[in-house]
């Protein structure tokens, strides 16, 4: 069976949050909405997807791709602003005699496609009218619906005032369970993310791993690499996206949701609110029942907002990490020495090849990312363990200008304070080759892995560095047991 899907809503009625995010891309518990939808198909085994897209056409199919993720076979097909479903469907050459799926996907739902369709099968001939939480579920299977298109537009109709016709009696209506969030306003999209924070959307589960918090029955999820201060302490619970840090002296009450690479400064106070991806929460600020994105301050309840200039109170986070990292200058003799050992690389590459296939058959080749600037550029490296031969490949990136050849490791992005990091030359550049990308585990402590590299960024001596090459091909690193402080997903 296939599905076609609707992610082509304008958003308008979400202003100014429109201007960040069309509705399909909504976070709500640090997840799009559209996700939710493909997640409901994927377990309804319904592996063939249509995807009307118009707004933000470009960021949904970047973030969804060919829809390996979900197991999913995808395809893009583009329409006006909430066109019309019935000026869409006649240029899909949809076999008419075929049963397809039609839902919505910038709508948020519980979990009920698997249970729709097994019920519109059994009557295959009737419109199935979809209802949860008495809204219209957004979802029709054809070609029971096909004179019925229209209440799948935007805005939803409610079936229940929709024109009586010779058609209409062989409706049948269908309750299901769970909740249902239009997102059609700022304060349905802020509840939509409430729900979600207290883990009371029936059939969904926060994204990340669990932990307890004053609250005797909620607690957090955390993303990967998210730091926070003791949340036992604080009466409030919620969802924080990876890759985030919230200074201890943070105070949190009730419903906190935090996206993801966000920095909450010290002596802060969060109290029921939604903070979204990439903001910066500046010191000593007091946050309670708002959403913030970047450098807007929204109060969902009557609508009302306001942009911020100083960028030292909100603002976009990326843009500030841009502006804190020095200007990254790469010398001639790191670049030749680069050219050198990447040409002597490439003669032996197929013997590291050989190599790899023999020890690692599976995964010969590994994917990192290397963060600079605030972007994220792929990039691989030879599975062997001498990681100073296995990143022969990766010397490209340093002849070219973009990374040292020796310095902090780029490998991570690193969220930081306006108060951390001045610069001091090479010790702030980022580097290829480092003690963490050389010698230390991965699974070492977040703070033995700072300690360690902090001791040889402040050591303006390249013999130091060498001295970690010797290393890192005669000696192993020492292996650690996961650490507590680092969420993994």
């Amino acid at each position: 069976m296939q599905a076609i899907i609707f992610a082509n809503r304008n958003g308008n009625e979400l202003a100014p949050l429109h201007a960040h995010y069309c509705p399909a891309l909504l976070p709500v518990g640090n997840k799009a909405v559209i996700e939710f939808t493909l997640e409901d198909l994927a377990e309804a085994q319904i592996d063939r997807v249509r995807i009307v897209i118009s707004a933000q056409s470009a960021a949904i199919e970047k973030l969804i791709g060919n829809g390996e993720k979900w197991g999913l076979d995808v395809e893009y097909f583009l329409s006006r602003e909430q066109e019309a479903v019935s000026n869409i469907l006649p240029r899909l050459a949809l076999n008419p005699n075929e049963a397809i799926l039609l839902a919505r996907a910038d709508m948020l739902r519980s979990p009920c496609i698997k249970s729709f369709v097994q019920f519109s099968q059994q009557m295959s001939t009737s419109h199935v009218v979809a209802k949860i939480a008495n809204k219209n579920a957004g979802l029709m299977m054809l070609p029971g619906a096909k004179h019925f298109t229209e209440d799948l537009n935007w805005p939803l109709a409610n079936s229940q005032n929709t024109n009586q016709s010779s058609e209409q009696s062989q409706s049948v209506t269908q309750i299901l369970h769970g909740n249902c969030f239009m997102l059609d306003s700022l304060q349905d999209y802020m509840s939509a993310n409430q729900a979600i924070a207290s883990a009371k959307l029936t059939g969904i589960t926060p994204k990340g791993r669990y932990f307890s918090s004053a609250s005797k029955v909620q607690g957090f999820y955390l993303g990967a690499k998210t730091k926070t201060g003791q949340l036992r302490m604080h009466d409030a619970w919620g969802v924080i996206g990876k890759n985030t840090w919230i200074d201890e002296s943070v105070d949190m009450q009730q419903s906190i949701i935090v996206g993801k690479n966000c920095l909450v400064e010290k002596a802060c106070s969060l109290n029921n609110c939604l903070i979204l991806d990439n903001t910066y929460i500046g010191q000593g600020l007091n946050v309670s029942n708002a959403i913030v994105c970047e450098d807007l301050l929204i109060m969902p309840e009557n609508g009302g907002h306001l942009t911020l200039t100083d960028p030292s109170i909100i603002s976009d986070n990326s843009k500030l990490a841009n502006r804190l990292q020095p200007l990254q200058h790469v010398s001639t003799l790191d670049r030749l020495q680069a050219l050198v050992m990447f040409s002597i690389g490439l003669f032996f590459a197929p013997l590291l090849m050989l190599i790899s296939l023999i020890t690692q058959p599976k995964q010969p080749l590994i994917r990192e990312y290397i963060f600079i600037k605030g972007g994220k550029k792929a990039t691989w490296r030879w599975n062997l363990s001498p990681l100073f031969i296995a990143r022969l490949p990766q010397l490209y990136w340093v002849f070219t200008g973009r990374l040292a050849l020796f310095g902090a490791t780029p490998f991570e992005a690193k969220v930081q304070t306006t108060k951390q990091h001045n610069p001091i030359g090479l010790a702030t550049s980022l580097g290829l080759y480092g003690p963490l990308q050389l010698v230390i585990d991965a699974a070492a402590p977040i703070e033995e892995r700072e300690f360690v590299e902090a001791e040889y960024l402040c050591i303006n001596q390249r013999s130091k560095y060498w001295s970690l090459v010797s290393m890192s091909i005669f000696t192993k690193s020492v292996k650690h047991k996961t650490p507590i402080n680092t969420v993994k997903q």
